[in-house]
């Protein structure tokens, strides 16, 4: 049982003793039981990250010293230099897979150290013979050689290093104008290792960290690796992707978890909340389409084909993971979000074969009114505080971009906001008092 489902069940005992559904002695058996896995868990946590933490500083500390005398030493002190971090923390990280395996604080601690001497023996040894040469070669190597580490070691703070160092190469890269089709089958390294986390505890803290570095990888990368042959694609794809996020992330949360908890579905609404909010304007939709491909020798046809399996098979994927939470019944307001993926399907064909930047924009101004009115509604039925604050925020956010691009004066736009304040503080006075309502009731 989770963290979440101990806090729960503890926090229940009471009425349960109170409605004679069980006696004191079984309760105080519970409470015993229980607390001694949650501070046990407690203080795993802790102890892994002052482990990680710790590898960075003494990884930081030693290039530090070596940097400070540095130009005194010949070459091939240097490359013992380079090499000798590299080779204890080897020996470290095979002591701890033979010995301390079952301690995520070691594997998490040796694994990260590991990780670092790695990028400090290549960046060395490149200063000492001059190879290498500029940043995109540096982290294409360090991405290499840290890709099959998250699996080896199970540490998710390698994983988490990888997915970093990986798009920082594919950044560095394509400002260059070098190809990176190759930064998505490289990514597909870090799955071994999610499934072993999602197996050893889906709703833990690792499970959690790990889904936010994929989820904030997949925002960076879709960006990256659109090779923008066909100007508008991007708006596609970012749509489904985002909706895509969403609709799993409701379909794999089992009860009322925190938001950390939640990556996926926190990354999705709030991106879509940003991309609908620049799709309010008509500048996203101008010149998009086949009508305006562009046919410079810079494009791919690899990656162009790649721009295209991702503009159909985001929005197909999330339209069938939609279609399953509509066959459970449940999560509704979640399918009201996914509603972006079949608007923009019929928008942007339209957008472009007419050239009307203003049916793209009127249609995303729409959706935000609509959306964000719905999840003020949704969230009182249920008498949800943060559904209905989640709802006054994108209405909110649509006014406040709407009057900025407007001409209407000042006077017009301050009664504007302080009606959506008002609004906002009403919203949550009476959402508050029928919750403390309901509660009283229940006593």
């Amino acid at each position: 049982m989770g963290r979440l489902s101990i806090r729960w069940l503890l926090g229940e005992l009471p009425k349960l003793e109170a409605e004679r559904v069980i006696d004191a002695t079984v309760a105080e058996r519970l409470r015993a039981h229980y607390a001694e896995k949650t501070s046990g868990s407690g203080r795993r946590l802790v102890v892994a990250i002052f482990a990680v933490f710790g590898a960075l500083l003494i990884g930081g500390g030693v290039i530090l010293l070596l940097a400070h005398n540095w130009e005194a030493f010949g070459r091939g002190t240097r490359a013992t230099i380079a090499l000798a971090p590299l080779l204890v923390s080897q020996v470290m990280v095979g002591w701890v897979l033979a010995k301390k395996c079952e301690s995520t604080a070691w594997r998490e601690g040796t694994a990260t150290l590991l990780a670092l001497t790695v990028a400090a023996a290549i960046a060395l040894v490149d200063q000492t013979y001059h190879t290498g040469g500029d940043l995109e070669s540096f982290l294409w190597r360090w991405s290499l050689l840290l890709a099959p580490l998250p699996w080896l070691l199970n540490s998710t703070a390698v994983a988490m290093l990888f997915l970093a160092s990986l798009t920082w190469w594919a950044g560095a890269a394509k400002v260059e104008g070098s190809q990176i089709l190759v930064m998505w089958p490289l990514a597909a390294a870090v799955v071994p290792h999610l499934v072993q986390v999602l197996r050893s505890g889906r709703r833990g803290l690792r499970a959690a960290n790990l889904q936010w570095a994929i989820a904030l990888f997949l925002c960076v990368a879709a960006g990256l690796g659109l090779d923008h042959r066909v100007p508008g694609l991007w708006i596609v794809v970012y749509v489904g992707l985002f909706a895509l996020m969403i609709t799993l992330g409701a379909a794999s949360r089992r009860g009322e978890e925190g938001l950390w908890r939640r990556p996926l579905e926190v990354v999705g609404i709030t991106g879509s909340i940003v991309m609908w909010l620049i799709l309010s304007f008509d500048e996203p939709w101008r010149h998009i389409g086949w009508k305006h491909i562009h046919t410079t020798e810079r494009f791919h046809e690899v990656t162009s084909w790649l721009d295209l399996a991702l503009a159909i098979g985001l929005p197909l994927a999330a339209i069938v993971a939609m279609a399953l939470l509509l066959e459970r019944g449940q999560h509704n307001l979640y399918l009201l979000w996914g509603v972006s993926v079949p608007l923009v399907a019929v928008v942007w064909p339209l957008t472009v074969a007419t050239d009307s930047r203003w049916i793209g924009a009127v249609s995303f101004t729409l959706l935000l009114l609509v959306v964000g009115i719905a999840t003020i509604a949704e969230g009182v039925r249920r008498q949800n505080l943060g559904t209905v604050n989640l709802g006054m925020l994108v209405v909110a956010m649509l006014v406040m971009v709407r009057f900025f691009d407007s001409g209407f004066g000042f006077v017009l736009k301050g009664f504007a906001f302080i009606l959506v304040g008002i609004g906002f503080l009403v919203a949550n006075v009476v959402l508050s008092r029928s919750l403390r309502a309901a509660e009283e009731e229940a006593k």
